[in-house]
């Protein structure tokens, strides 16, 4: 593998940042301020701790893809959220293949990315942040949730990982550690 030009550090930055932004657990936290006030701040943190490991000299992305997992949820953890589907070995993977891309200098993934950046999408998310509770309303759909339109259209899942399965009534679920521990 070719080491990293200029072009691709410039490159595989946006690229992080685009990913982990289309990543439905990152931005619902960052969305929701599940991280406090300065949540997107600690996104961003995420996306230069991320840039970091792959242009350490003595990383080997394909072999270290444990360590940029831990690194994923340690974000996720700085907001208050935790992704149990799998999605972190699914963004994972995605960056590093965005990372092998930009060392070969092939930018089609960074292309794609942005062209589907800012399409619409009719894909609506119930985005949960741990606290709901059973309710006897009538409409218990609303209860502390928040809907969000999520871009979906044309997109790989390696693209774009949804975070949870969608439940039988096609919402899907996307919970917050606010208020549940940390984990071990």
């Amino acid at each position: 593998m070719n080491e990293l030009t200029e072009e691709g550090r410039t490159v595989l930055i946006e690229g992080i940042g685009l990913i982990l932004w289309r990543w439905t657990a990152m931005r619902a936290a960052v969305e929701n301020g599940w991280g406090g006030r300065d949540s997107q701040a600690k996104a961003d943190g995420t996306v230069s701790t991320v840039f970091n490991f792959f242009i350490q000299s003595n990383v080997d992305p394909a072999k270290d893809i444990e360590k940029l997992g831990d690194i994923l949820d340690k974000g996720l953890d700085e907001l208050n959220t935790t992704a149990e589907d799998g999605s972190v070995d699914e963004v994972a993977n995605t960056l590093i293949d965005l990372y092998e891309d930009c060392c070969n200098d092939n930018y089609e993934m960074l292309e794609e990315l942005r062209a589907t950046r800012s399409q619409a999408s009719a894909s609506v998310v119930k985005v949960s942040n741990g606290n709901d509770e059973d309710s006897d309303d009538e409409d218990e759909d609303n209860d502390q949730t928040t809907d969000m339109m999520v871009d979906a259209s044309n997109q790989k899942p390696e693209a774009m990982p949804v975070d949870e399965p969608a439940t039988d009534d096609g919402w899907t679920v996307i919970s917050s550690r606010k208020n549940k521990g940390k984990r071990n």
